[in-house]
């Protein structure tokens, strides 16, 4: 049977009877709830909800409890500086210290290839950033002043530096729409992705985007299934998204149409999925899917 990839990180707390997020690979703001933008959608209020590693001494002191726990990897994440990147490269040091994790981060617009060598030579071995696919969102819910192909060109960087890239596209987020969501997918074709991951806005409380609407089922579902097309690559149904019962519908597409798994699946998912695919459990970040996949191919 294929196998499929439940991940259960800490970014929420999450519990079933076959996993929780208790041992999770911790998520970690390197700028604490600084950024130099305001999206409309976030307002550093995703930020808010990780660990705080602004300083040297905070970030070491968070990477040496996963190193001790026994921890294999870790999600460095961050506000943006104005210049577009998640500045993770302040701690090169302290992370060619801590070889024995995974490091995983949403590296923000990459400018340059020199600022993607700067990640590379911190660690990163996968970076995460979102796929905007018009420049009036970018503009006008993003409020940041790059391009589609800044976005594009970021990817680019990263990959020639040898790092691995999973986009993440917000349905929802488009100002046109779904069909703006799926034009980013048919975009991100161009810089051959290592995996592909849907999540779905979350109006969240606090920003302009509060009383937003989320994403309905139906269009979750034909993203993902469009990025199932369209990608040889693992797809996944990433960790920011709505949920609640009509949600469950889309997990249930993702086991019977062949998507390579997701983060934070409901019990009724996983024992539905037990039978149809061959279930993997994970603590890390849904991003390490790439190492999974390949080291599940390899052998």
């Amino acid at each position: 049977m294929k196998p499929i990839y439940f991940y259960a990180p800490s970014l929420k707390k999450y519990e079933t009877d076959f996993i929780s997020s208790d041992e999770g690979w911790k998520a970690v703001s390197v700028t604490g709830t600084s950024c130099a933008f305001n999206c409309k959608h976030c307002e550093t209020r995703v930020l808010e909800g990780m660990e705080d590693g602004s300083t040297k001494e905070k970030f070491e002191r968070i990477l040496e409890r996963a190193s001790k726990s026994g921890q294999k990897g870790i999600i460095l994440s961050g506000g943006s500086t104005p210049r577009g990147e998640v500045p993770v490269w302040k701690y090169t040091e302290v992370l060619k210290r801590y070889q024995n994790l995974t490091v995983i981060a949403h590296t923000g617009v990459v400018k340059s290839r020199e600022i993607a060598k700067r990640f590379k030579d911190s660690g990163v071995k996968i970076g995460l950033l979102d796929m905007v696919g018009d420049e009036e969102t970018i503009r006008e819910v993003l409020g940041q002043p790059f391009t589609v192909e800044d976005y594009l060109n970021s990817f680019r960087f990263l990959k020639q530096e040898g790092i691995k890239v999973a986009p993440h596209v917000i349905v929802g987020l488009s100002k046109r729409g779904v069909e703006g969501d799926i034009h980013a997918l048919n975009l991100l074709r161009e810089v051959s992705p290592d995996a592909v991951i849907i999540v779905g806005l979350m109006p969240l409380v606090g920003t302009a985007y509060k009383s937003w609407k989320e994403p309905s089922p139906e269009e979750l579902g034909k993203v993902l299934m469009t990025a199932r097309e369209l990608f040889s690559v693992p797809v996944m149904l990433g960790c920011a998204r709505p949920r609640g019962r009509s949600y469950l519908a889309v997990e249930k597409l993702a086991v019977d149409q062949g998507v390579d798994g997701m983060a934070f699946p409901s019990q009724e998912t996983i024992e539905y999925a037990k039978g149809r695919r061959d279930v993997v459990l994970s603590h890390a970040c849904c991003g390490n899917v790439i190492h999974d996949f390949l080291l599940r191919v390899s052998v």
